[in-house]
């Protein structure tokens, strides 16, 4: 088999586990295919369940990782709003954590989203990205990177050629990894007595609060709660010492975490706070989470009736957005390219691809203000202002977006002044 199913915890091994929701086979959210490769596609199971032990949420199939990610189509710096967010971030990180002979590793560094505002702010940085394509992106703006997973192996040689790290970084890649425990290692051994290990990921909470189904896929394998990560950070004699909620990826969350024995960071109010919401929204307990596998099927039904109801009303509608969430949205809703005759993309490394499994073609965003269709379907809705922004001149021509989640429905116009 070119996948596993698993019968216990990726955290705990616990294998007292409740399955709550299962799309049944889907491709591969973020394998955007070429059309000449299309008859070689997989498809896999996807099943989601928690953890009656730790609490984590979890998918119970894994894809072997360089099935995953070696030929990676997912390019953060294509959103203004990504760059600008960790360019902020670079320099928080710097003002709070650095001094002039720092080093920060990043895994899973991507382009050099991060890596590279660090690099302007005169910082010794180095990278970990196992894409080769995206790993050369990263490279010729003149980052160092190694294309490669990050494991003890990694961190290792980072050890041996730049010395231990004051800050270790890994950003929306913290729920990519199906062994979990190896990149722990790695933090545990490369990080300095003091340093710090700070890291993005989507956030449950948030995932429940606006039934966000469109992001639980294979590739993210793991949907972290702040105590199933307290868990599992433990494990490795780690502690949480600070967090906050962002609004990056319609919700999530950057935790701050040290070593329990040498950090110097007391713990924040704001830790114990984010604990004791998480215990009343109930992601300690089961329930929560039958309930919401029931309400990811009435938010399917809701969105497959309102495309419908146009389509027969003679409407021509697209996409918008070629991301995981796209793959997720089309296949789950089986909305092949009869329906939605494209998706649009601002990245290169997408266009000319297919979605995963319905296959529909992936183009410039130029086909929708030249066709200018009567809808065109945001699965980018966590980019939402940029989008309306960006698109006012097909919303003055009378287009409008239809957005999935929380409920399915169709935006009214959003204009902004030309000084804007």
């Amino acid at each position: 088999m070119d996948y596993i199913s698993r019968d216990s915890c990726r955290i705990c091994f616990s294998k007292d586990l409740v399955s709550f929701l299962d799309f049944g086979k889907m491709p591969l959210a973020g394998g955007f295919i070429r059309p000449e490769d299309v008859s070689a596609e997989k498809l896999y199971p996807l099943t989601t369940a928690f953890c009656r032990h730790c609490k984590e949420v979890q998918i119970l199939e894994t894809v072997p990782a360089d099935v995953l990610f070696k030929d990676y189509r997912y390019v953060s710096s294509t959103t203004t709003t990504l760059s600008r967010h960790f360019a902020s971030y670079a320099k928080s990180m710097t003002e709070r954590f650095l001094n002039h002979d720092s080093l920060v590793v990043e895994f899973g560094c991507n382009d050099g989203v991060l890596l590279k505002p660090f690099v302007d702010l005169g910082v010794r940085a180095v990278g970990v990205e196992p894409a080769t394509n995206i790993a050369k992106l990263a490279q010729r703006k003149g980052c160092f990177v190694i294309n490669d997973f990050f494991n003890l192996n990694t961190a290792a040689n980072i050890q041996r050629q730049h010395g231990r790290a004051s800050l270790i970084c890994a950003n929306n890649v913290f729920a990519h990894i199906g062994d979990i425990h190896e990149p722990m290692k790695a933090i545990v051994s490369l990080l300095e007595p003091q340093g710090v290990f700070v890291f993005e990921v989507h956030y449950l909470l948030s995932l429940l609060e606006s039934c966000q189904f469109d992001m639980i896929y294979h590739e993210h394998m793991l949907h972290h709660s702040l105590m199933a990560l307290s868990y599992l950070l433990g494990l490795y004699e780690m502690e949480i010492f600070d967090v906050k909620r962002i609004s990056i990826h319609a919700g999530s969350i950057r935790v701050y975490a040290q070593k329990k024995a040498t950090g110097r960071h007391p713990i924040a109010g704001d830790v114990l706070l984010a604990m004791a919401q998480e215990q009343q929204r109930g992601l300690d307990r089961e329930e929560t989470f039958l309930t919401f596998g029931k309400e990811v099927y009435q938010k399917r039904d809701g969105l497959v009736q309102l495309i419908d109801s146009l389509l027969q009303k003679g409407k021509r509608i697209v996409g918008y957005g070629a991301s995981g969430r796209a793959t997720v949205h089309l296949n789950f809703c089986k909305l092949g390219a009869e329906k939605i005759p494209y998706v649009t993309d601002e990245s290169s490394e997408r266009r000319g691809r297919l979605i995963p499994g319905m296959h529909n073609p992936i183009v410039s965003p130029e086909q929708l203000r030249q066709e200018q269709p009567d809808f065109a379907l945001l699965f980018a809705y966590n980019f939402f202002e940029e989008v309306m922004k960006k698109e006012q001149a097909f919303i003055r021509k009378g287009g409008r977006f239809i957005v999935p989640l929380p409920e399915s429905r169709v935006v009214d116009p959003v204009f902004f002044s030309e000084a804007a």
